[in-house]
């Protein structure tokens, strides 16, 4: 009895080597996350947890620094801005 114990213990923990293995490998596997490094006002909006008209006036007044895309038109908002607003929000203010 002692012996398949035993057994079936030293079985689970090959299967748990073998899981861990697979498991790293899947995780090598995943495709890389790619970072946004412009955001729309509708994005940035949600991020800084404002409205989406607000945002759109900031960035009209020149209080959020905005690029205008070049086709149509529409406010892209770069990541270190909104970093910049995320970190200080008196930014906001300036």
């Amino acid at each position: 009895m002692q012996e398949r114990v035993g057994e079936a213990t030293n079985r689970m923990e090959e299967l748990c080597q073998r899981l861990g293995k697979i498991e790293s490998m899947l995780e090598a596997l995943q495709a890389p996350k790619r970072e946004k490094h412009f955001y729309t006002t509708k994005e940035a909006a949600e991020r800084l947890n404002l409205s989406n008209w607000y945002v759109r006036k900031l960035c009209a007044d020149g209080v959020i620094l905005a690029e205008k895309h070049p086709q149509s038109g529409r406010f892209l908002i770069s990541d270190d801005e909104i970093n910049r607003i995320e970190t200080r929000r008196d930014a906001l203010d300036d």
